[in-house]
């Protein structure tokens, strides 16, 4: 046997351990696959601003915060959006500035259009946890997305 073939063995041997003591989670595989399954070079994003989940985060009231508050911008378009879970079911609460029509589109390929009212406000019920994004049909009809997250 040569050394290269020594070689290889050796670095096979090394994925195969890695793979089983530090398998990568799920949900940043199916983040990834998203992001490049649904990549589009001629999309606006609009990225996220506030988190609620990252530290640092203060609410403007006193208390536990029971959803989770995100704010996206970019392209003209403004996305604030709370993710609620109530009895093992995840709610989408938002609004939406700058833009007429949007989509939710989840880490597994699906999208969902997500009705706005005439003030741009939306709810979509029974979300699945996962990596997700709406994309939004902005000013002067250009594609704006947020950037991707996972709930």
């Amino acid at each position: 046997m040569s050394p290269d073939e020594d070689d290889d063995q050796l670095l096979e041997r090394l994925r195969q351990v890695a793979a089983e003591a530090d398998a990568v989670p799920e949900n940043v595989l199916a983040a990834a696959r998203a992001a490049f399954t649904m990549r589009d070079t001629d999309l606006e994003l609009a990225r996220l601003v506030a988190d609620s989940a990252e530290a640092g985060f203060e609410p403007v009231r006193s208390g536990a915060v029971a959803a989770r508050l995100l704010a996206f911008d970019g392209g003209g378009v403004q996305v604030d959006l709370d993710v609620e879970v109530a009895g093992g079911r995840t709610v989408l609460i938002g609004h939406v500035s700058g833009a007429d029509a949007c989509v939710l589109e989840r880490g597994d390929g699906s999208r969902q259009l997500v009705p706005l009212d005439e003030l741009g406000r939306f709810l979509v019920g029974g979300v699945r946890p996962g990596p997700l994004r709406l994309r939004c049909r902005g000013p002067a009809g250009r594609t704006v997305a947020t950037s991707w997250v996972t709930v």
